[in-house]
């Protein structure tokens, strides 16, 4: 266990460390002016990224790092959340000028959306009870009980693996994929690797460890991206400025280390 729990935090220091494109700092520059009030939309319920406090307060890594791009578009921001397949589609519709969602870039996403340089490295883990042996995703899907978030780039993974005799439970947010794992719906759950260490350094997460190691392969992993309307080609460059502008004077380490210990970006 202690070998593979130090597999799982070595190849999280390796995609860290991989370089990403984008991080050449330029002058910030305001929004257009059209834009002084910026509609944001965050997902809803993926801490440590976003989530709602008791008292409604959107707080999370996602939250933290839009103010701070709105402050360097000198914008208000006016900030709600939604689940991640209304996320994508919201933006994609106009309705909102900035979506904070983890999004990975896609052709199909592609041909609805606009993609700001990216603002950290994602990957996916598969998450079960502790003891389970070590399985590739092929074999998982074929043997085991997976759930996966609808809409996912996860749930595309594994509905194109599927087979007959595939059980496949497709549940609508993350805080549904954890509640089927520590319920026995499903022996095994696929999701993006930082949203799956929190969970399991949370006190329901303690009976769970990751099954192998972090994917990137086949979409499961890479630079992610905010998402813009497809005619805001000059918001997407006052961003792309404004997210190398938060990089280069320190803003982003600092609200990285707020919720991680490592370098996500």
């Amino acid at each position: 266990m202690v070998q593979r729990a130090l597999a799982f935090l070595w190849c999280l220091a390796w995609l860290a460390a991989l370089p990403m494109e984008g991080a050449r700092a330029e002058p910030p520059a305001p929004a257009p002016a059209e834009s002084q009030t910026l509609r944001v939309l965050v997902s809803d319920n993926a801490p440590p990224f976003s989530r709602r406090e008791a008292d409604g307060t959107l707080v999370g890594f996602n939250v933290d790092f839009g103010n701070a791009l709105c402050r360097v578009l000198q914008v208000t921001c006016s900030m709600e959340s939604a689940p991640f397949n209304q996320l994508i589609d919201e933006v994609a519709a106009g309705h909102y000028d900035l979506g904070i969602g983890n999004v990975l870039r896609t052709p199909e996403r592609e041909k609805r959306l606009l993609f700001s340089t990216p603002y950290w490295r994602s990957s996916t883990s598969l998450l079960g009870q502790r003891g389970l042996p070590e399985l590739t995703l092929a074999e998982a899907v074929r043997d085991r009980r997976i759930a996966v978030v609808r809409g996912s780039q996860q749930y595309d993974v594994l509905s194109r693996m599927s087979r007959p005799g595939t059980t496949l439970l497709v549940v609508p947010t993350l805080e549904d994929l954890w509640a089927a794992l520590i319920d026995g719906r499903a022996e095994l759950v696929l999701a993006p690797t930082l949203k799956a260490v929190h969970f399991l350094l949370s006190d329901e997460g303690q009976r769970f460890e990751t099954i192998g190691t972090p994917m990137t392969d086949s979409g499961l992993g890479g630079p992610v991206h905010m998402v813009l309307p497809l005619n805001r080609p000059d918001l997407k460059a006052a961003v792309d400025r404004a997210i190398a502008a938060v990089r280069s004077d320190g803003t982003y380490q600092s609200i990285n280390r707020q919720y991680f210990p490592f370098d996500i970006y």
